[in-house]
């Protein structure tokens, strides 16, 4: 039986999903046609119609044939039209002629239609003009067998059994593409679910604004930034330590900070950039300008401190943090065409580097240009001058880890 089903529902290689349903569709429906037409064939030649039966016995090889081609083929167009598109309007007109309105040939090519409708290798245009062609000759056909005495009046019997194959046949038609449509909004479903989760990725990767630019076909996305504060974190001594742990410690403790940092960031409106080893990136006023980016940096900072001493516990070893702030004109940008990444560059980037590896644990360490930045809310100590590499002495200060 297994085997007999995945005969059935082979499919040549190359369809597209559509087509591969439509494919086993048509496979049953040139076999059931067959079978269906046989049938007239015995009511019509029972009632004496033989030159109806004779055309039914010459359809039902046609179908037959039809159904051995299309098993072999990928989906002939010219089989379709054959069989279905000519063969059941004619089908109707010479059944409606004969046997009259009753047997209800005349709905029969509401099944073209239909059929028309979930046709992939047809247009759309194409699509509802055969439907509509094959509504209005539904109606003709309705008032051509209404008005016009049968040639050859059935039994009731057989008026019987002829409507309800007919009706049987549309009842099937009507649910298939009930059917159908039920699959296809199964499968859009899928995928809306499958884009969703490609789309929370791709969010992880690049801000909102900068995704959607790309997804518009932008090719180069390089933006200059006036005014932006860059935050540098990193865990103090780790390196160092990182040798004594297991690779499932050193992966749990950097996981359990820079999540509570991504959080926080989120918190404060900061666009986070990468992380590089044991040290944290993350930039305020970027993609949006924002006039607070350095009020907002130091509050992260302030955070971020907060989060380590309070995660402390929870980590493998003495957890500390040195944190370096700098304020000034950027460029940013999305670099590589695989494994892209929104990054920084410009001087304003290396000195927030640069004031971080010069600060203290538990220290923020920051600038002149972002110090004047500040209101006189916030206390700001003076740590000096520093040899800063590549810009020579520079004036450094300090913020207080919490606010007092």
């Amino acid at each position: 039986m297994k085997a007999l089903l995945q005969f059935l529902l082979k499919v040549p290689d190359g369809l597209s999903s559509e087509q591969e349903r439509l494919h086993v569709f048509f496979r049953f429906g040139y076999a059931n046609a067959a079978i269906v037409h046989l049938l007239y064939s015995v009511v019509f030649a029972l009632n004496g119609v033989t030159w109806l039966a004779w055309y039914n016995v010459a359809v039902t090889a046609l179908f037959v044939l039809g159904a051995v081609i299309w098993s072999r083929l990928a989906n002939p167009l010219w089989l379709f039209v054959t069989l279905w598109i000519i063969e059941i309007p004619l089908h109707a007109l010479l059944g409606t002629l004969a046997t009259g309105v009753m047997t209800m040939f005349w709905i029969v090519p509401i099944t073209t239609a239909i059929l028309s409708l979930i046709t992939p290798s047809f247009s759309w245009l194409t699509r509802t003009v055969l439907a509509c062609c094959s509504t209005i000759y539904v109606g003709f056909l309705f008032s051509l067998g209404f008005m016009m005495q049968p040639s050859t009046p059935l039994t009731t019997a057989s008026e019987i059994v002829l409507f309800l194959f007919n009706y049987a046949i549309l009842g099937a038609m009507v649910f298939y593409v009930g059917a159908a449509q039920h699959l296809v909004q199964i499968a859009e479903a899928k995928q809306q679910e499958e884009f969703d989760r490609a789309e929370g990725l791709l969010l992880n990767i690049l801000p909102a604004s900068i995704a959607q630019r790309l997804k518009s076909g932008e090719r180069v996305i390089a933006d200059n930034h006036k005014e932006v504060s860059v935050v540098f974190a990193d865990i103090v001594d780790f390196t160092s330590v990182s040798s004594k742990l297991t690779p499932a410690q050193l992966v749990e403790t950097l996981n359990l900070v820079f999540s509570e940092f991504d959080t926080l960031s989120e918190r404060h409106g900061a666009e986070k950039i990468k992380t590089i080893g044991d040290a944290y990136m993350v930039v305020v006023g970027v993609p949006n300008d924002r006039h607070n980016h350095a009020e907002a940096a130091v509050n992260l900072a302030r955070e971020m401190q907060a989060a380590v001493a309070f995660l402390r516990d929870k980590a493998h070893f003495d957890l500390r943090l040195r944190v370096g702030i700098n304020s000034g004109p950027v460029v940013a940008g999305v670099i590589g065409q695989r494994k892209f990444a929104y990054d920084l560059w410009g001087d304003a980037v290396n000195v927030a580097s640069r004031m971080e590896s010069h600060g203290e644990p538990g220290m923020i360490m920051i600038t002149q240009v972002t110090a004047d930045l500040l209101p006189d809310s916030y206390k700001v100590i003076p740590q000096g001058k520093r040899d800063v590499k590549g810009k020579g002495q520079m004036s450094v200060f300090s913020v207080e880890p919490s606010e007092q």
